[in-house]
């Protein structure tokens, strides 16, 4: 899909096909720390230049609620970053 067309809402900037260097520089690291053996689960989810959500799924972690808080605590500092409700 073009973004050639995509209006942005007020606040939100227009996908970019272009590498996004946070994401590589990001990505290159955790498979660092797979490949080593350190990382041993991961759930992310991510949006691709033309709009589709994309999910990863790694979740072997051995404890489910430690694995929940980490996702209550990712959702709760992706809103205190992203909008302006009170922490």
């Amino acid at each position: 899909m073009s973004t050639d067309r995509v209006v942005a809402l007020p606040g939100s900037k227009v996908p970019s096909a272009k590498p996004n260097p946070a994401v590589v520089d990001l990505m290159r690291k955790m498979l660092e720390l797979a490949e080593s053996g350190h990382l041993q689960s991961f759930i992310g989810t991510g949006f691709t230049a033309d709009g589709p959500r994309l999910a990863l799924w790694a979740d072997e972690h051995v404890n489910v609620y430690e694995m929940l808080g980490a996702l209550a605590w990712l959702q709760a500092e992706y809103i205190h970053r992203h909008t302006d409700a009170p922490r």
